[in-house]
């Protein structure tokens, strides 16, 4: 990792901004180092560019949409994309993911946004999929406290979590996707590969 991506990075953690644990960010750079087929990327929840950035720079061939709702990141993320001369290749969209018009058709989708809308992204993605299209879902264990909500007392955390849970066993039932679960990578990620068809669920 340069040294502008480690500046990203610890300025985030700083921060708070909500971007990838080590882990995760790691699985999902080598899964789309190893599918040389994946070349055009929509990622719901830009934050400050970093996981665009990472994904960007594994191969020249690789374009990405990413759409941020904070207008503060999204300005932000601009900054970082420009320093790194990836504006080319990452077009960041100040808009709330669930409302992007996107072009054609994307290899990969990865939905690190707001946790209750995974399947509403999700569902407003495909009309952008193909069979074999993979969508990619970050921070489905939720520091463990999906599967122990007793970590936490916090109403409002625990009334978050189980919609997650809903997410997590929607994702892995629905027989459109071909879903495997990573419960020990990063804050646990869920790789779903689209079949190209519109079964019910």
């Amino acid at each position: 990792m340069d040294l502008k991506l480690q500046e990203i990075k610890k300025e985030a953690r700083k921060n708070n901004v909500p971007i990838m644990m080590d882990g995760g960010l790691e699985f999902l750079m080598d899964y789309i180092q190893t599918h040389t087929n994946i070349k055009r990327i929509l990622e719901a929840g830009t934050a400050v560019g970093y996981s665009a950035i990472n994904m960007a720079k594994i191969r020249r061939d690789i374009e990405i949409d990413t759409c941020e709702i904070n207008e503060e990141m999204y300005e932000q993320a601009l900054v970082n994309i420009e320093q790194e001369g990836l504006r080319d290749r990452i077009h960041v969209h100040l808009i709330d993911a669930v409302e992007f018009e996107g072009t054609g058709t994307y290899d990969l989708f990865f939905i690190d946004a707001a946790k209750s809308q995974y399947r509403r992204y999700t569902e407003h993605y495909l009309q952008y999929a193909k069979k074999g299209s993979v969508f990619v879902f970050d921070n489905l264990n939720f520091h463990g406290i999906v599967d122990d909500p007793s970590i936490t007392s916090n109403r409002s955390t625990r009334q978050m979590v189980a919609k997650i849970r809903i997410i997590r066993d929607w994702i892995q039932e629905d027989e459109r996707f071909d879903t495997t679960f990573y419960k020990e990578v990063g804050d646990g990620v869920a790789v779903a590969v689209y079949k190209g068809t519109s079964l019910p669920i």
